[in-house]
């Protein structure tokens, strides 16, 4: 800030007086405006041609009722702005007051109107205890005539307006600082406070001003000496007299008007420039500025209106970021879930994720799962949060799959069902067991065209569910179906391999036992004789996790960890040649016994009679099979026909 700036000075003033600012600025206005009148003062006495006696004399009784009428100013000031005074010297103290909105609001009313308290109050105070008495005592004392007295008394009429006009808006400029300290938090109590009086009112306050003081400086002047030019034409001078006075008196003019357009500008530009100071910044992107609120006119209000504008778009940015924010954990919660429950193929492990990533990454009140039984009539709970979740679980919950609950008409009706007040909702299980839920949400579990259950979100607080909670929540229990799915079919498709892979370990058992049954499989290396100290590596040969044999080795020295492994891989590589050489041997039978199995079935085919093919038949699988005896015979049901053997 600019240490040459007035208005700095003023609030280093306001700083040091506290309450007493107040009076000390009042002062000020009212002495300047004071200055104002002794060239007044002198013009009008040499108009009027006043000894310089009575000059002295009248200017010192009018010295003395200004005094006073100052003194008289200040104490109505300061008994008429006791809330304004208490609340500053509370700030010079640096002590914050307990809020009273009823004392703020009346201390920031009577600093809005102070400048107008003043020119209201002047006009009594200086006719009765100034002007007035001046008149008297020029009337009565020293017994002047008419003319001096109209004289004397059209100086005060123009002294009185250039005080009320100069001091009003001198004031209005330097308590600026003070009306920023008073200036209350609510912009509602902001706007009720300030009355002061308006541009428009002081513009014409200006201009009547100057009106009447351009018709009092200047016809009494005429008037004056065209009377002496008719009583005494031949007057030395007297034209150049009146060029004088009638310049002077314009000079006087001018000086009042020029000042006082100046403040009325002032009043306006700097407020404006202020306005347009914050614009620039707001532009910027940055909400949290404040036009500062230096009058109490249409531009103050202006600055209110902006300032409380300003507040409310931050607060709605505030709210849209929070939203913003909250939608993203939503999101990022929603993501943790899709990413949790894809890794998780155990359909109870990921129900028991799921209800408690949503109460810990949403901040719900309680989560549940329902499950449709085989029957398709009940939603059995599978899993809960918290106690109560626990308590549930154990005794078994479960809810008809109708419209008395909100989870049963859900799944009935395949959509979401929402209570954002729950006292309001008829279509609800009211679960004693939770006695803080204010609001509710039921959304169905759908894969496809299939309703697995229900997913059951329940809240402490009204209507704790929005649009986008909804659709986020439904998304997530779509993953959770999806998910559940997938681990359905991965217990199913894996109790199928199980099956399968018992079946396989059956077969390679009974295979290589029946092998085994007919022959010994073994095959030694090696010298029998024991070494003195020896040891021995047993190696199963596994086929399907079924042992199928062992290699056992011994000899005198320690085996190391990388000839262990190779044994194991050659017991690994074993296994699969002699399952390889077995399934050979297997195919060649198969392959034998359908090749005599054609050759009898041609040679039947050859032999035209029954005799002949039982015959072929008979003795051909003897032949085959390296029978001592076969027996064929046609046999036929009880109707009495004969058989063949």
């Amino acid at each position: 800030m600019n240490p040459l700036n007035p208005i700095l000075w003023f609030k280093r003033l306001l700083d040091r007086t506290g309450g007493y600012f107040l009076l000390l600025v009042v002062a000020l206005a009212q002495l300047a405006a004071y200055v104002f009148t002794i060239p007044i003062s002198l013009f009008v006495a040499v108009n009027a041609e006043f000894t310089l006696e009575h000059f002295r004399e009248l200017w010192g009784v009018a010295l003395i009722g200004m005094i006073l009428t100052l003194g008289i100013l200040l104490a109505y000031i300061y008994y008429s702005n006791r809330q304004a005074f208490s609340l500053l010297q509370d700030y010079k103290k640096g002590s914050a007051s307990p809020f009273n909105e009823e004392r703020e609001l009346k201390a920031w009313k009577q600093i809005s109107s102070l400048p107008w308290q003043y020119a209201r109050s002047s006009v009594p105070i200086m006719l009765l205890v100034a002007y007035i008495p001046t008149l008297v005592y020029g009337n009565v004392v020293h017994k002047l005539p008419l003319d001096q007295m109209i004289y004397m008394a059209i100086g005060m009429i123009i002294s009185l307006l250039s005080v009320i006009t100069l001091g009003m808006f001198t004031l209005e400029g330097i308590i600026a600082p003070a009306r920023q300290v008073l200036l209350p938090k609510s912009h509602q109590a902001q706007l009720v406070g300030i009355t002061s009086l308006k541009i428009l009112p002081r513009l014409n306050i200006i201009v009547l001003t100057l009106v009447i003081m351009g018709i009092l400086l200047v016809a009494p002047i005429g008037y004056h000496f065209t009377y002496l030019a008719i009583q005494s034409p031949d007057q030395p001078n007297l034209l150049q007299n009146y060029q004088i006075q009638s310049l002077g008196f314009s000079v006087i003019a001018l000086l009042l008007g020029a000042g006082l357009a100046w403040m009325l500008s002032q009043s306006v530009s700097v407020p404006l420039n202020h306005l347009v100071e914050v614009f620039q910044k707001v532009e910027q992107g940055d909400l949290r500025q404040a036009a500062p609120v230096v009058t109490s006119d249409e531009i103050g209000e202006l600055t209110i209106f902006f300032n409380r504008m300003l507040e409310n778009l931050e607060g709605l940015q505030s709210k849209l970021r929070e939203q913003v924010a909250e939608r993203t954990a939503q999101l990022s919660a929603v993501n943790e879930v899709g990413q949790s429950i894809g890794s998780i193929l155990d359909p109870d492990l990921l129900i028991n994720r799921v209800v408690n990533l949503i109460t810990d990454r949403f901040g719900h009140y309680y989560s549940a799962v329902f499950l449709l039984d085989k029957t398709g009539k009940w939603a059995e709970l599978k899993s809960a949060t918290g106690e109560t979740g626990r308590v549930l679980r154990e005794s078994r919950h479960r809810l008809a799959v109708d419209i008395k609950s909100m989870v049963g008409a859900a799944i009935s009706q395949k959509e979401a069902r929402i209570a954002l007040d729950v006292g309001q909702e008829p279509v609800r299980f009211n679960n004693p067991m939770l006695p803080y839920t204010r609001s509710e949400i039921a959304l169905p579990l759908i894969v496809g065209d299939r309703i697995l259950g229900a997913l059951d979100v329940q809240s402490t607080r009204e209507a704790a569910f929005g649009q986008e909670d909804i659709q986020t929540l439904q998304n997530m229990a779509n993953q959770v179906a999806v998910a559940l799915e997938n681990a359905r079919l991965f217990q199913e498709t894996n109790q199928r391999i199980q099956e399968l892979q018992a079946t396989q370990r059956q077969y390679v058992r009974e295979a290589w036992t029946s092998l085994a049954a007919g022959a010994p499989l073994e095959y030694k290396v090696g010298d029998e004789t024991p070494f003195e100290t020896e040891t021995a590596i047993n190696v199963p040969i596994s086929l399907r996790d079924e042992v199928i044999g062992q290699i056992n080795l011994t000899g005198e020295r320690e085996w190391s960890p990388e000839e262990q492994a190779w044994v194991e891989a050659v017991a690994t590589q074993a296994a699969v040649a002699l399952e390889n050489a077995r399934l050979m041997e297997e195919s060649r039978k198969q392959a034998s016994i359908e090749r005599t199995v054609a050759d009898i079935t041609t040679r039947g085919w050859s032999v035209s009679s029954i005799d002949g093919i039982l015959q072929t038949a008979v003795k051909e699988i003897g032949r085959a099979l390296n029978l001592s005896e076969a027996t064929i015979e046609l046999s036929v049901d009880d109707s009495g026909e004969a058989n063949r053997e």
